[in-house]
């Protein structure tokens, strides 16, 4: 059985790329497994009495049937594993990062209970979210691959989890970032948000991104002040369209990043 993630990269590969791209790809597997399958066929229809028909054509068809379940999953399993070197080299460079109060890292399989508890109904519709999109993301933790560009919130007191972020590469801009978060229903209302955020975008930052983007509805007034807190500006008023469908009227932060002054050359003499 292909693990989830799998399966969504592959669906990914085939709604982006051309069809004749897929076809190619996987008319070649085809190829490549149905070749001494053939064979294996002919010596069996030729060793085979004149009289069992019957049995000839369930060899075959079983040969057929197993060379495309075959041929299809080895092609799926090399499309989800290019996709997914794609995605790891696309997110790569962003480290984990500690504030006052909080560790901000990668999840691993033994936060995915915990990360489940962070995602209330309340958090879904902040987000957009669909409690399919949030099963799956937890399903995804859980096997030991987590969604790229997810990082959790750890209180550095219990090592609870307070809540999570999203890191996303932005649509036209390499040197920018977009960044979403949200808050477990235990932890709201205590300021790990803006210190999260504050840490997250400075660690962005370092990564080697001048940009940091981050979208929120114009009735959200708590992302909104967290936006003023961090010194992000608005750049933008546009309609979003989120996950579950809904589009909403929406403002876009951007936060640059500081330029440090240059050292002064010293006198010469």
């Amino acid at each position: 059985m292909f693990p989830l993630w799998r399966v969504a990269y592959v669906r990914a590969a085939v709604q982006q790329a051309p069809w004749h791209s897929v076809a190619l790809g996987l008319a070649s597997w085809i190829v490549t497994v149905g070749a001494p399958a053939v064979f294996v066929g002919i010596v069996l229809t030729i060793e085979s009495d004149a009289a069992a028909g019957g049995f000839v054509i369930a060899i075959w068809a079983v040969l057929v049937v197993g060379v495309l379940l075959v041929a299809g999953g080895l092609w799926a399993w090399r499309v989800s594993g290019l996709v997914d070197k794609e995605v790891r080299a696309r997110y790569h460079g962003l480290q984990e990062v500690e504030s006052e109060r909080l560790l901000v890292r990668r999840p691993v399989p033994q936060d995915a209970v915990a990360l489940a508890a962070t995602i209330d109904a309340e958090m879904i519709a902040g987000n957009g979210w669909t409690e399919r999109e949030a099963r799956t993301m937890v399903k995804s933790v859980r096997s030991g691959h987590p969604v790229a560009g997810l990082f959790v919130f750890e209180s550095r007191s219990d090592r609870a989890l307070v809540g999570g972020a999203t890191v996303h590469p932005s649509d036209n801009d390499p040197s920018s970032r977009t960044l979403g978060w949200w808050i477990g229903p235990r932890h709201r209302r205590a300021g790990y948000a803006s210190e999260a955020v504050a840490a997250l975008v400075e660690a962005i930052h370092d990564a080697g991104f001048a940009t940091v983007e981050i979208g929120t509805s114009e009735s959200n007034l708590a992302v909104r002040r967290i936006c003023d807190k961090i010194g992000a500006t608005e750049k933008d008023r546009r309609a979003q369209r989120l996950p579950n469908g809904s589009l909403v009227p929406s403002i876009w932060y951007e936060h640059r990043q500081v330029a440090t002054d240059e050292p002064s050359a010293s006198p010469a003499g």
